[in-house]
């Protein structure tokens, strides 16, 4: 029977995506139990053997490995059980070298040479394995399988440091590609041309990894800079749309049931609505001038229902003058045209005039001067109880219930997380980055690795998708570290 890499799944092995195992000593002493693991008189014999030449050396198999880092081009196939043969891979290597040696009978390779490659193997195996790397970057990291086996066999740092360049390039590849899913885009092919390079020029000189390691850092600030500015752009005309959509909502809700005159009808639905946006848009929902800007067309609302009492005539004519002045004070602060508000507020003060004049309500003794001034302070009245007699806006109550809900799930929707997101059952998972969280709506928006806006989901539907595993998040981890994580922990579990 062929022997092949372990297949034992990462979900078994007991520890998380961001715990690693760093410490030197303890990494070299599994490893070393791995690769000397044999019989000490079998590793003895083995030894004899080599001095008799039966065995190839370490430049031999190098070399060999060299031959074949061009040639050897194994792909990922989704779904297959299998995807790493150490043993055909290794067939192939002795074949290489017996070819090199111009033998027809191969020798054989040392126990220490031949453990380093399956315990290479087994890394890879584990990047495989790894579900928070996308298939097609996963395809272009089997690709070097070779080079790091020449390095593991050449420098006993890469499972020891770090920082080690060859374990960065392979992190970076991860990382850059995490929103890749397919091998017909531009970031793809650049990444695929990188790790080329390092094919064709990759004999014993591991600086070539640094080499990589800056193209990739390079491709890196280039993607990032594209991302962020079509994401920008994504995010601004939703959020635009989203703030218009908001203040019509405000709108809608506080006029309901209201007849608005249509002298006033500019006032509120062209000028006050516009400064509602800009303060929406400049200041949020949570601020002080969204607030200001709510309360005083609550307050407007209210003076413009009818006059029921004496009271009702009392109480409009001791505010009405502090309601046109507040509103004329905070439009003259926008970038409105200062005729047309002087013309719509003076519109507002007449209706106001016209409306107490005529009103049955009012005494003979009664003198209504439209030049006095009132001491009213408009903003102090918005939570007057004479006029806070609307009933609780239902935004604000499921953005409450919103941010209850991301608070039970705040280690995992956050935005800049990626996630592999359910979009139907006939189309398979995409991989996006949650870009915007609308808390007064609880919607969540995500963009693909462009930037551009690929679907919305509502907040309920995604937290029971995350719960049922039809949507995960992805861990934008350092993968060769969990890789050798897992195959240590695997490794010392059955000793």
């Amino acid at each position: 029977m062929k022997k092949q890499v372990s297949e034992t799944s990462a979900s078994t092995i007991n520890t998380s995506d961001d715990r690693y195992i760093s410490d030197p000593e303890y990494i070299s002493k599994i490893i070393n139990q791995f690769i000397l693991s044999e019989d000490q008189n079998k590793s003895n014999q083995q030894a004899s053997k080599a001095q008799n030449s039966q065995q190839y050396n370490r430049d031999n198999v190098i070399d060999a490995l060299t031959s074949l880092q061009l040639s050897f081009k194994p792909k990922y196939i989704p779904g297959q059980t299998v995807n790493i043969n150490t043993d055909e891979f290794k067939s192939a290597l002795i074949n290489s070298m017996a070819k090199m040696d111009k033998v027809s009978i191969p020798k054989t390779m040392n126990q220490i040479d031949s453990r380093t490659i399956d315990f290479v193997e087994m890394i890879f195996g584990a990047f495989l394995r790894d579900k928070n790397i996308s298939d097609a970057i996963k395809d272009l990291l089997l690709s070097l399988q070779i080079p790091i086996i020449k390095t593991a066999l050449i420098d006993k740092k890469l499972f020891n440091n770090e920082k080690h360049p060859a374990r960065h390039v392979l992190n970076s590849i991860a990382h850059i590609g995490i929103g890749i899913e397919t091998k017909d885009n531009p970031t793809y092919k650049t990444i695929q041309y990188i790790i080329d390079q390092l094919l064709h020029s990759y004999d014993r000189n591991i600086e070539i990894f640094k080499t990589a390691m800056t193209a990739l850092a390079r491709l890196e600030n280039i993607e990032n800079s594209k991302h962020e500015k079509t994401e920008k752009e994504t995010q601004h005309l939703i959020k635009m749309e989203h703030g218009r959509q908001l203040v019509l909502k405000e709108l809608q809700y506080h006029t309901l049931n209201i007849s608005i005159p249509d002298a006033i009808q500019p006032l509120i639905l062209s000028h006050w609505s516009s400064l509602m946006f800009s303060r929406l848009m400049n200041h949020g929902k949570d601020s002080i001038e969204w607030r200001e800007a709510i309360g005083i067309l609550r307050l407007l609302m209210k003076s413009l229902r009818s006059i029921e009492s004496r009271d009702d005539w009392i109480a409009l004519r001791s505010i009405y003058k502090g309601i046109v002045n507040s509103i004329r004070s905070s439009l003259s602060n926008t970038l409105q045209n200062k005729e047309k508000i002087f013309i719509a507020t003076s519109n507002l003060n007449n209706y106001f005039f016209k409306k107490l004049s005529e009103s049955e309500f009012k005494s003979d003794p009664d003198k209504i001067n439209d030049n006095e001034t009132t001491p009213v302070n408009i903003i102090e009245l918005f939570n007057d109880k004479e006029f806070d007699d609307f009933s609780i806006n239902q935004t604000e109550s499921r953005t409450e219930y919103c941010k209850e809900l991301l608070t039970k799930q705040s280690d995992i929707i956050k935005i800049g997380n990626w996630f592999e997101v359910f979009t139907d059952y006939n189309h398979p998972l995409r991989r996006l980055k949650l870009s915007i969280l609308m808390e007064d709506e609880a919607r969540l928006i995500f963009v693909d690795y462009m930037g551009n806006k690929v679907i919305e989901k509502n907040l309920e539907t995604f937290i029971t998708e995350l719960k049922n595993d039809q949507s995960r998040l992805i861990n934008d981890h350092s993968i060769f570290e969990y890789a050798l994580s897992m195959v240590i922990i695997s490794i010392a579990a059955k000793n």
